[in-house]
């Protein structure tokens, strides 16, 4: 019974380090921040937001070149009520690449909503660049 026991807290240990070791090696491979701006729906391109549409109810992540500007977009599909929001963590980049994180942000506890489905996305506008795009 003991050896089991120990056994058991030794994979514990090994596996709590091991947890420990890729968040360090995580957070050194985090590149520069990259400047952005959300784009209100209404500035989005004409194509881009034709094809969000299409995709808005299920969850989704884009990427759209218009020749000048790169435009991301993330999409977390559908809401039973509005209220929701996009929060954008960050766009930095990650060894050749680029990364978007963002993350669903819910209504207040006592927020008055739509009793209505809400399709929640954010698309922002970037440099163009020639980086492989990874959302997280």
């Amino acid at each position: 019974m003991k050896k089991h026991l120990l056994a058991g807290g030794l994979c514990l240990c090994l596996l709590l380090m091991l947890t420990g070791c890729k968040t360090a090696v995580e957070q050194e491979t985090k590149g520069a921040d990259w400047e952005y701006t959300v784009v209100p729906t209404a500035d989005c391109p004409k194509d881009f937001l034709e094809e969000i549409e299409k995709k808005k109810i299920n969850a989704f992540q884009m990427t759209y070149d218009d020749g000048e500007y790169l435009y991301l977009a993330v999409g977390y599909g559908e809401q039973e009520t509005g209220g929701y929001s996009i929060k954008v963590q960050g766009l930095y980049e990650k060894g050749e690449g680029l990364c978007m994180e963002t993350s669903l942000v819910g209504p207040e506890e006592d927020a008055v909503v739509r009793n209505q489905a809400s399709f929640p996305y954010i698309v922002i506008k970037t440099e163009k660049t020639d980086k492989k795009v990874e959302f997280l």
